[in-house]
């Protein structure tokens, strides 16, 4: 029996030796198997060949089958490198205080403590609170309520630039409002028979305004009834709703209206239309009385001795000629009118 020249284990079968794999120096003896030639001893034992064809270490789905793998080196293999060092801001951040959270690897007192720290100097840099809000807000709206009271005492809002009026009309109150001494504008409720009534266009903004003669009666002195050319000498009969005694007359006599056109020209058509300088007024019984009017857009009243009336006749005993520059036109406007009376 042959046994290794190396280690002395005992060689069977093959050409190697089964413990330190050594190639064998002479031929096994076993029957029907030829002598081989002696081979020189080698220096380093050879380590077994790794890349058999049906090693399932090789034999994967991901890596295709090492059919003409070399032998692997009998020399072992080379350390693994060092570990790089940890710089700092490498690693996982975290969502909250990541630049200021402790280390990994440091005490959890000390996480804990860092935590801490971070929220006493965000408590710190906080802005205290205004502490004087509280008061501001009670003294504004005791303010408010002072000047509430105020206003309320000196007898509410003053009258807006539609209702104003002329100062010798003060007190006589608007249409469908009481006048003094009981008395109420009558004419809302009538109607109004003129001797021509001009056609209507548009305004600087595009919109269609008509001059019918309801619009003396609307109690709106930017509306107006007019007519072309001059009205002197014209008539126009009001008829009230019921018989009514009167003790005030009155009108706007002009268009009251301002507008501005596209390159900022103001138009003031009061003053660009004819202006009613004079009136006569007359009543079914026969009263007339004549009012001098002056360059007004305001309402001029006239207070008359009662007089009891269904019909009220108006004449436009003069006009002015139109006016000048863009707003100049040739119509005789009446923007409104008022009957102040008690009905019955």
């Amino acid at each position: 029996m042959d046994t290794c020249a190396s280690c002395g284990h005992e060689l069977v079968v093959g050409r190697f030796c089964t413990n330190c794999g050594r190639l064998r120096e002479s031929a096994p003896t076993d029957e029907g198997v030829e002598a081989t030639r002696q081979l020189p001893a080698v220096s380093a034992p050879v380590a077994p060949f790794a890349g058999e064809p049906d090693d399932w270490r090789s034999d994967t789905a991901e890596r295709p089958v090492a059919r003409h793998a070399a032998r692997p080196s009998a020399l072992p293999p080379p350390p693994p490198p060092p570990p790089a060092p940890l710089v700092p801001g490498d690693g996982p951040r975290f969502p909250l205080y990541a630049d200021q959270a402790a280390p990994v690897d440091a005490p959890i007192d000390a996480q804990v403590d860092a935590l801490n720290d971070t929220a006493v100097d965000e408590q710190r840099h906080r802005p205290a609170p205004r502490r004087w809000l509280p008061w501001a807000a009670a003294a504004t709206v005791l303010l408010l309520v002072v000047v509430l009271g105020v206003w309320m005492l000196a007898g509410g809002a003053p009258e807006s630039p539609a209702q104003a009026t002329d100062p010798a009309s003060a007190g006589n109150g608007g249409h469908g409002a009481k006048a003094s001494g009981g008395a109420a504008d009558v004419a809302r409720e009538a109607t109004a028979q003129v001797p021509a009534t001009a056609p209507p266009n548009q305004d600087v903004d595009g919109n269609m305004v008509r001059y019918e003669s309801r619009n003396m009666l609307d109690g709106v002195p930017t509306t107006c009834w007019r007519m072309a050319g001059d009205g002197s000498g014209q008539q126009i009969t009001f008829d009230l709703a019921a018989t009514t005694t009167l003790t005030t007359v009155g009108l706007v006599n002009g268009y009251a209206k301002t507008a501005t056109d596209g390159r900022g020209h103001e138009l003031d058509w009061y003053h660009g239309n004819r202006r009613v300088l004079a009136v006569e007024w007359a009543f079914d019984d026969g009263t007339t009385v004549t009012q001098d009017l002056r360059d007004s857009r305001k309402m001029q009243t006239l207070d008359v001795d009662p007089v009891t009336t269904q019909h009220v006749r108006l004449t436009l005993v003069s006009v002015s000629p139109p006016g000048k520059g863009p707003a100049a036109r040739d119509y005789t406007p009446i923007s409104d009118v008022t009957l102040q009376g008690t009905a019955g």
